[in-house]
């Protein structure tokens, strides 16, 4: 039986080099993997060389830069439903929810929900409406994992934006509030203040992982930014309640992976014994039922 769960996410730049991507994903043996950018007719071709079970999310018209997430059969995740986020003002998250299998092949009785997710680079807006989203999946009692390409920063990194000659970016991240504009960090703010933990945050300051919070992006030049800019706008979250199963949070730096996207990979493990712990945890929930009178069922949720 498995000790450790492996979960890996990747914006993978246009899905250009999604071949060498995919070799090099398959080395890692993830469980379950989250990637952004999966380009039309990718999907099955992808799976097959990766030898996992594909998840897309709903194509929006506009972009051929889908989100979808992968997941190893018969490993120790179970699949146990799918969601089509149709709502979304840019690119549909991909989400599904899945189970832990236990040692006698049994399902856990509560299911996590995971989100791959690539906010709007072009509206500070459209990101903060998808993180308020986010908060749907994080009500009392629900689990739930999310990694997106946030396209905006954590509170306290982003800018200076003097030296950059290329306004266009410095408008897609930022904000327009009180007379002036803002370094768009909303996003993390909404994510923190729904309850979720980041995971690069929990891993430098209670795993004593430093390197966790390294940048995932910007290491390449652009005309009109200012050489060496790097942001770390990839970022994972999870719900408080699975805090504790989180062992290990790295952002993948290698010159090839360097050169295959414009993101770098995150790899996150997650200890099996913790996670069957929370996930048989009884909790108090909220779940849906119908006791209106006459409708014939009863008022006791599932």
């Amino acid at each position: 039986m498995t000790k450790t769960i492996t979960a890996v996410n990747w914006n993978v730049e246009k899905g250009l080099n999604w071949e060498e991507a995919t070799d090099w994903i398959r080395g890692q043996a993830p469980d379950i993997l989250f990637q952004q950018e999966v380009q039309p007719g990718q999907l099955d071709v992808q799976c097959e060389r990766l030898g996992m079970d594909g998840y897309l999310a709903v194509h929006r018209p506009g972009s051929t830069n889908d989100n979808a997430i992968f997941l190893k059969p018969d490993g120790p995740l179970a699949f146990d439903e799918e969601y089509q986020q149709n709502w979304a003002p840019w690119h549909a998250p991909a989400n599904i929810a899945i189970r832990l299998r236990d040692r006698d092949g049994s399902l856990s009785p509560r299911p996590i929900s995971c989100v791959s997710g690539h906010a709007c680079y072009w509206s500070a807006d459209h990101r903060l409406t998808e993180a308020q989203w986010c908060s749907t999946l994080a009500k009392p009692g629900w689990l739930a994992i999310h990694f997106w390409d946030w396209n905006s920063y954590r509170i306290g990194e982003g800018g200076p934006w003097e030296g950059y000659e290329d306004h266009a970016f410095v408008a897609n991240r930022t904000y327009f509030d009180n007379g002036r504009r803002h370094t768009d960090d909303r996003p993390d703010r909404e994510m923190l203040a729904a309850g979720y933990i980041e995971m690069a945050r929990h891993a430098a300051d209670h795993l004593g992982q430093t390197g966790a919070m390294n940048a995932s992006s910007g290491y390449r030049d652009h005309p009109g930014r200012p050489p060496g800019t790097r942001y770390c706008i990839d970022r994972g979250y999870l719900s408080a309640e699975l805090a504790p199963a989180l062992t290990r949070f790295t952002v993948c730096d290698t010159p090839e992976l360097r050169r295959m996207s414009d993101h770098l990979p995150l790899r996150t493990e997650l200890d099996v014994a913790a996670l069957r712990t929370i996930l048989h945890r009884p909790t108090a929930m909220y779940l849906p039922h119908d006791n209106r009178p006459g409708s014939g069922h009863g008022g006791t949720p599932a």
